[in-house]
């Protein structure tokens, strides 16, 4: 099973792609901001990250950059 980490601050946003995500069969990991994200891809190998540009803490920019 491939694993999808959903990176965004609107709650609403995450839910939808994660049902999206789910129905397609991943397992679905989340972080509402840029500094959760790296934090999580430190501790987890990902296939595929979904990752909003404009989130408080870290943007999804600097978060790339990082990861």
């Amino acid at each position: 099973m491939s694993k999808l980490l959903i990176v965004d601050d609107e709650v609403n946003i995450r839910a939808v792609v994660r049902e999206y995500a789910e129905f397609e069969e991943y397992q679905v990991d989340e972080a509402e901001n840029g500094m959760e994200a790296v934090e999580k891809c430190k501790q987890n190998d990902y296939d595929l990250i979904i990752m909003d540009v404009m989130m408080p803490k870290l943007d999804g920019y600097s978060a790339s950059k990082e990861i």
